[in-house]
């Protein structure tokens, strides 16, 4: 039976009129959140680069990667344009693109904004028996994560500066994936997804990758407390942090670090290794310097001061940065 439409027709004074009642019509897309993960996704990756000529093959497949996400970006600013009523002939234009090239990105944008945007909430896949289980109940949530212990690293946080390191650890070593899994004890793609920053291994198998890497685990292991949302105030090596965050920054020499923390060199050498505290605001030039986060830090260092005033911590001090020269 043919179906009858109820109520009357709308009447527009024109075309154009209903064409642009029916656009504001429509839901609106997240478009500015679809461009803003496609950028941390690059930032992540672009981090990830060597370019000392030590690892060319990795750089290369890096490449690929940020091409890949690279169309993320153009896409969603493509989208942000049309929703700001430009014209695929001006987008085009602009591009050095033909109009229909651009009308077959419009039309095929959808699925990758989709893609994109539930990348970071989609559950974690059930793990095979010789992947570690997850990290102990009483952690806390990674900020910016899926919520799951075992689960995808956000594009920026804590989580995000423990894959940095590991990626810096891993090329630097030129190991295999198959190498690495067989000295560690879990399955190659676990290792692979743990550097890349898809998966938060429990702290029995960090500890194993990083001595395969060839690192002190204790400089890992601030990194992996935060990113696994732990309480860390209750450790006070806050030399060992600052070296895991130095390591997660592709290890920059102190000639760049101390130019970037507005120090000098030795006062750089003293704060990452040398036997007393620096105070906090030398401190906080070189998480800075580091593109650290000061919430993993600031707890390591209000511990090691507290346990410096009450005389817990025999021979540390803390000395201001003026002292250091």
């Amino acid at each position: 039976m043919k179906q009858i439409k109820v109520g009357r027709r709308r009447v527009y004074c024109s075309d154009q009129c209903g064409t642009r009642y029916r656009r504001s019509s429509r839901p609106t897309a997240d478009n500015t959140a679809f461009a803003k993960a496609s950028l941390d996704d690059l930032h992540r990756l672009t981090a990830q680069f060597d370019l000392s000529g030590n690892a060319p093959q990795q750089d290369l497949a890096l490449i690929l990667e940020c091409e890949k996400v690279w169309k993320d970006v153009k896409t969603a600013v493509v989208l942000q344009s049309r929703d700001s009523r430009i014209k695929a002939q001006v987008i085009a234009q602009t591009l050095s693109m033909s109009a229909s090239s651009v009308n077959r990105m419009v039309e095929g944008a959808p699925g990758r904004r989709n893609r994109r945007l539930a990348s970071g909430q989609v559950p974690a896949q059930p793990r095979s028996q010789r992947h570690p289980a997850p990290g102990p109940a009483r952690a806390r949530r990674p900020e910016g994560g899926t919520g799951e212990m075992d689960g995808a690293a956000p594009g920026h946080g804590p989580a995000a500066t423990l894959a940095s390191a590991l990626s810096h650890l891993h090329r630097r070593s030129s190991a295999t994936y198959k190498a690495l899994g067989a000295e560690v004890g879990v399955d190659p793609s676990y290792i692979s997804r743990a550097v890349s920053g898809e998966r938060i291994p429990s702290w029995p198998v960090t500890r194993k990758l990083a001595l395969a890497l060839e690192t002190d685990p204790e400089e890992i292991l601030p990194l992996w407390q935060a990113a696994r949302g732990y309480n860390l105030a209750g450790t006070a090596d806050v030399q060992a942090a600052l070296r895991g965050l130095r390591t997660a920054a592709a290890h920059p020499d102190l000639k760049t670090l101390a130019a970037r923390a507005r120090l000098s060199p030795e006062e750089i050498t003293l704060a990452l290794t040398g036997p007393r505290l620096p105070d906090w605001e030398t401190t906080q030039a070189i998480v800075s310097a580091l593109h650290g986060q000061n919430e993993i830090i600031r707890p390591l260092w209000n511990a090691a001061r507290a346990a410096t005033l009450s005389g817990r911590a025999a021979g540390t001090c803390t000395i201001s940065a003026g002292a250091f020269g």
